[in-house]
């Protein structure tokens, strides 16, 4: 196949030869005539043609010199006057085309060495043969590349970082390859070279091009397209769309190639300046259609790269309209870019030459930087994740360690006698019972927040550059009117973007560590009366959070409005020294609004409470449930919400923090033997600590306290035990459901409330009437609703339980 490519080249060279030849390129004298001149000027150029000595003459008519780009403004308005010259002048090039062509025999025969077009020949054949070497040893060097880095192709890599070290990694070793190549094809020129200055330029000729479309080809396109390892295709494409679309725009950019290789010919040469205008005009023409045509052929597969993988309907809406809009841009672009690139040449403008290019140089240079600034990025990541593996298997281990101790503890405290252990437990009780704790596993995965706002920053980045590039190769330069303005643009539309991407970035950290810290992302979900517990609160961390979140993000859009509004020439420090007085104005006039936010920020900088937890404050109770800059809402057990400002509170007491004791209260009857249901309390304390379930909630196992009072029908026992804020509750119930049941197996009895009423001497209560009966009632209930209310206010938060 590479023998045949390089033959249709030659042939097609041959054919669209350069149809002149001035003869000072060939080292001969000659002298140059324009059509237009007079006869008597002809004759008297004649005469001096023979007097000086000249072999050949070569006419060129209306032969033009090129202008210097500082001769005509590169931003030159398209008239209608310009475009009516255009149009006269593009018949002018037309014919002037034509009489160049009449000379193609002269003036390869004149180029020549020996009045021979033979060169021409010579000079393909060497180029291509050169090209051949060099493609073989492009082959084996390719193919030394892939025996001995073999190892680092995974087939089934999943990660993103290795995909494109392996694609990147590949192109620079194409890119090696290919420069061995050209070089081995200019090794073959020299060798082969005989002095001749046409020949030489039309093989460097020849030679670069070839280069040039390999290197889009195999080193960009190549690895763009992944179509030999679908694994590492990171562009949303299948097998077959890859292959096609691969092919179909090498075909393009081979015949895109084949004129840029003609037109540099003609202007290396500097043949005929008419010619190569008109030349690149066609070539222009031809590759705007096939580009085009590509982008039609191929929409669905450019929707799909430029919507990536996913759902397309959860994609954001700038990308859905982007990719909607993609083919109808490509080509209203391609049309514009090849009119203003034909008047420009027609004209003799600057800059007319690159203008249907340009978008696939800067597409070329802003995928390069893209590939490399997210791989390095993919890179850091890669090794955060490692370190954050690494630390959590070290404190897995520690965690391992502790419990290890701790059970080691246990075995040791139920070895001591009863008296030791009330010992022990009297000092250091709590702390004790904590470490006696099995741990909780708790699995965290790495999850890189700030990520996906690191990868929207680059694209938005590069895509800034380079539309300010291809806006600098349309000739748009800063110091311009319009060029000011599409700074402007950019600089606004790169800061809105960023500040959106840093808005949810934020976002999704700070939610991402409340609920690394147990809390919930959403404020309205959590209703810790719903739950049954009361005070379960959350960490410190996850209270403070979502107040940072909105100072952060007030941060966030205040830095971005000054800075669009600086764009939109607006002189932002009188607004800030404007705001330093308006703040002073709103100081003394909302003072309590003031002493409301500091008095927060005290509050939760004291950690005097948090976000579901179960607090008191002079009138009110209730679970916090939403925190705010100036103050904080309760939501009573009943499902009232009280908001109150940080600045009215003078007294908290919080029932959630740390830990809470638990007491019950059992009235037995007095024939009861104490040191059985001491016994009896204990064994139902191991039971429940064994629990697989239960056993983690309790931090103090469950004991017997002893007789606490004696009533008139009751013996009272108290029984007690300690478990974090919010467990109690689901303790309680089991702990309740195991004593009746050991009770009623062991025979003892629960006693129940009973009121003695003495009737005076003689009465007996056969002899009561209904009404004295009903006072008598009466008068019991007062006494037993006596002793509940103070039961209940002894423990307040016993009884907040039971409103639960």
């Amino acid at each position: 196949m590479t023998v045949f490519r390089f033959i249709a080249i030659a042939i097609l060279v041959l054919l669209v030869l350069p149809q002149g030849w001035n003869a000072n390129a060939a080292g001969l004298p000659s002298l140059s005539l324009s059509h237009s001149a007079s006869k008597p000027s002809l004759d008297s150029f004649l005469d001096d043609a023979r007097k000086s000595g000249a072999t050949v003459i070569v006419v060129q008519p209306n032969s033009e010199t090129k202008p210097a780009e500082s001769d005509v403004p590169m931003g030159m308005a398209m008239t209608s006057e310009n475009l009516l010259r255009a149009r006269y002048k593009i018949a002018d090039l037309v014919h002037n085309t034509w009489l160049f062509l009449n000379g193609l025999p002269a003036v390869l025969k004149s180029a020549g060495m020996n009045d021979s077009a033979q060169w021409v020949v010579r000079a393909i054949i060497t180029a291509v043969g050169g090209l051949m070497l060099g493609t073989l040893l492009f082959r084996a060097t390719a193919r030394w590349g892939r025996e001995h880095f073999r190892y680092r192709f995974n087939p089934d890599e999943t990660r993103r970082s290795r995909k494109l070290g392996y694609l990147l990694g590949r192109a620079g070793w194409i890119l090696i390859a290919t420069g061995i190549m050209f070089v081995t094809a200019i090794l073959v020129e020299v060798i082969f070279d005989y002095g001749h200055v046409p020949s030489r330029k039309t093989i460097f000729v020849i030679v670069t091009t070839y280069v040039g479309y390999k290197i889009l080809r195999s080193v960009i396109f190549f690895n763009f397209f992944a179509p030999d390892v679908p694994n590492h295709r990171l562009i949303n494409l299948s097998d077959e769309a890859a292959i096609r679309f691969y092919r179909h725009t090498t075909f393009v950019l081979a015949v895109t190639a084949f004129f840029i290789g003609i037109v540099r010919w003609i202007q290396e040469l500097d043949l005929n300046l008419d010619a190569e205008r008109l030349g690149f005009v066609v070539g222009a023409l031809v590759s705007a259609l096939l580009f085009a045509g590509l982008a039609i052929v191929h929409r669905r597969e450019m929707q799909d790269i430029l919507l990536g993988q996913g759902d397309p309907e959860r994609k954001p809406g700038w990308r859905r309209v982007i990719a909607a809009a993609g083919l109808p841009l490509i080509i209203v672009y391609l049309a514009f870019a090849w009119f203003m690139s034909s008047v420009r040449l027609t004209l003799g403008l600057p800059g007319g030459y690159i203008l249907v290019g340009a978008p696939i140089i800067v597409f070329i240079g802003a995928l390069l930087v893209y590939a490399i600034a997210v791989f390095v990025l993919e890179i850091a990541y890669e090794a955060r994740a490692a370190n954050f593996r690494r630390s959590q298997i070290l404190k897995a281990l520690a965690e391992h360690r502790a419990w290890r101790r701790a059970v080691a503890a246990r075995e040791m405290a139920e070895n001591l006698s009863e008296d030791e252990r009330d010992v022990l437990e009297a000092g250091e009780e709590m702390t004790i019972r904590q470490s006696l704790e099995k741990p909780k596993p708790r699995s965290r995965e790495f999850r890189p927040a700030f990520k996906g706002f690191f990868e929207n920053a680059i694209l938005a980045t590069v895509l800034v550059l380079s539309v300010a590039a291809l806006a600098r190769i349309w000739g748009v330069h800063e110091e311009s009117e319009t060029g000011q303005i599409l700074s402007s643009v950019l600089d606004i539309a790169l800061v809105v973007f960023l500040a959106t991407s840093g808005y949810k970035a934020v976002n999704n950290y700070i939610d991402d560590k409340i609920l690394e810290e147990g809390g919930n992302q959403d404020e309205e979900e959590s209703n810790p009366a719903e739950e049954g517990g009361m005070g379960k609160g959350q960490s410190r961390l996850a209270t403070l959070l979502p107040v940072f979140r909105n100072v952060i993000i007030f941060g966030i859009v205040i830095f971005a409005f000054t800075l669009v509004l600086s764009n939109l020439g607006v002189n932002v420090a009188p607004l800030f020294a404007g705001a330093g007085v308006v703040g002073i104005a709103i100081g003394f006039g909302a003072q309590t609004l003031i002493r409301d936010i500091f008095s927060g920020a005290f509050f939760l900088v004291d950690d005097a409470f948090r976000k579901g937890e179960y607090i008191e404050l002079d009138k009110v109770k209730g679970v916090v449930e939403k925190i705010s800059m100036r103050s904080f809402q309760l939501r009573h057990h009943r499902g009232a919400l009280h908001t109150v400002p940080f600045g009215e509170i003078h007294h908290l007491t919080n029932y959630s923090r740390d830990w809470v004791i638990m007491k019950l209260p059992l009235r037995l009857t007095y024939d009861t033997d104490v040191d059985k249901v001491r016994r009896l309390i204990k064994k139902i304390g191991q039971q429940l600590l064994d629990d697989p379930v239960l056993g983690p909630l309790f931090i103090q196992p469950l004991k017997s306290q002893g007789v606490y009072s004696m009533e008139d029908s009751a013996m009272i026992v108290r029984v007690k035990y300690m478990t974090r804020p919010g467990d109690q509750f689901v303790t309680r119930k089991a702990i309740y459901s195991l004593i009746q049941e050991t009770f009623q197996n062991e025979g003892i009895h629960f006693a129940h409330r009973e009121v003695t009423v003495r009737l005076a001497d003689g009465e007996k209560v056969e002899d009561l009437s209904p009404a004295e009966r009903e006072a008598i009632a009466g008068s019991v209930r007062a006494v037993l609703d006596e002793e509940t209310r103070a039961a209940q206010s002894a423990n307040p938060t016993q009884t907040a339980a039971n409103a639960l």
